[in-house]
């Protein structure tokens, strides 16, 4: 540390800036950490998905599992009805990527 009186005290208000932006920061995390807190979480995807056709009829075209990322229009729906749509409408398929039929154990039958 460097003997002269005025030199300690330009190194003391140095410090004392740097410890105010250093607080500026800390008070903005702490504020962005609350607020992320307070922010209710998403619900989860549905179990399963049915994605429907476009057009006046909107017949279901394919059925997915509920976290399958190749559609985004569609409804959720229950097993039961995605096992009765995949048995009963011949024009409907199971997506490839997810295999929803795999799940509900229709390759088996």
């Amino acid at each position: 540390m460097p003997p002269a009186l005025d030199q300690l005290l330009v190194i003391r208000r140095w410090l004392e800036l740097s410890l105010a932006g250093v607080d500026v920061k800390i008070a903005a995390v702490r504020t962005e950490e609350a607020e992320k807190a307070q922010r209710l979480p998403l619900p989860p995807p549905p179990q399963w998905w049915v994605e429907y056709g476009i057009g006046v009829r909107r017949t279901p075209e394919r059925v997915h599992t509920g976290d399958c990322s190749m559609t985004s229009r569609g409804r959720p729906a229950t097993a039961q009805s995605v096992r009765e749509i995949l048995l009963t409408a011949p024009s409907v398929v199971a997506c490839p990527l997810c295999r929803p039929d795999s799940d509900l154990g229709l390759l088996d039958t």
